[in-house]
């Protein structure tokens, strides 16, 4: 599969989609994942990333800027508006250690509901602030407290929540039908977005009847200031319908979502790691 070089600054509309040139002898084929033992729970899938001043792609790549939606396993930019359709979704957290204590991921609630582990203290060092703080699990997101504002910096009833809320939905890309499925997450700043302009339209499609697999969505990346200056946040609006092969394929993706998981959701949660980026305004 051949990976189309474009220009960092492309727009959009410049960007053709992903094309395989197998060979003819392959028409028809139908092998399989030919890895022994192996299944879909084994594999990570990659991910869409609204790049960031701050992500690692943009000091990685010359294709990679801010404000470009970019594909993690083919390292390739999409271009500032994206058509996607979701096959399925789910709720969760993550606790996540300060970038600058390298721990990552302390727990996680992948049911949006149970910490793993389910209990313990994590003593935490926070930027510009000389007192470490500690977080206090329990067996539950909610016993914990820790989805909730103030918990971040226990002295600072401000502060945004310890625990980053994720919107996880496994998606297909109808303008780049060769990258596959992939993870399209949501959290911090974006979430106020999700829950105002995308789970409504969702919502009223389905009080009439309409899954949401048959829906087509589209993704626009806008600027935005917070109190540490601009980032990018996402704008969603309705982009039609899927066609019926489209439709088909997210539905049978939805069927094995339960075993499919992220590689890279503890890099998307922490892009935009500060005030600026949490908002109580949902």
């Amino acid at each position: 599969m051949a990976r189309t070089p474009v220009s960092a600054k492309a727009d959009s509309q410049e960007i053709a989609p992903v094309t395989s040139s197998a060979p003819s002898y392959l028409a028809g084929s139908k092998a399989g994942s030919q890895l022994a033992g192996i299944d879909q729970s084994d594999v990570a899938l990659p991910s869409i990333r609204l790049l960031q001043a701050v992500s690692e792609a943009v000091s990685t790549f010359d294709e990679a800027s801010p404000g470009i939606f970019w594909h993690t396993g083919f390292d390739m930019p999409l271009g500032s508006k994206i058509d996607f359709i979701i096959c399925a979704n789910r709720k969760k957290y993550m606790l996540m250690a300060p970038m600058t204590d390298g721990r990552g991921v302390l727990a996680r609630a992948d049911d949006g509901v149970h910490w793993s582990p389910s209990e313990g203290s994590f003593e935490v060092k926070l930027k510009n602030i000389k007192k470490p703080v500690v977080w206090n699990l329990k067996p539950t997101v909610e016993e914990s407290g820790l989805a909730n504002y103030g918990t971040f910096n226990p002295d600072d009833p401000d502060s945004p929540p310890a625990a980053v809320l994720m919107y996880e939905h496994l998606v297909i890309l109808p303008d780049f039908p060769d990258l596959g499925p992939a993870f399209f997450t949501f959290a911090r700043s974006q979430i106020k977005k999700v829950r105002r302009e995308l789970y409504p339209k969702i919502m009223l499609h389905g009080n009439a009847g309409r899954p949401m697999q048959a829906l087509r969505f589209r993704a626009e990346a806008v600027e935005e200031q917070g109190q540490e200056g601009s980032f990018f946040n996402v704008k969603f609006t309705s982009a039609g319908w899927a066609s019926e092969d489209e439709f088909r394929v997210a539905t049978s993706l939805q069927e094995r979502f339960g075993r499919m998981r992220s590689r890279d959701e503890a890099d998307i949660a922490g892009d935009v790691e500060s005030k600026a980026s949490a908002s109580k305004d949902f």
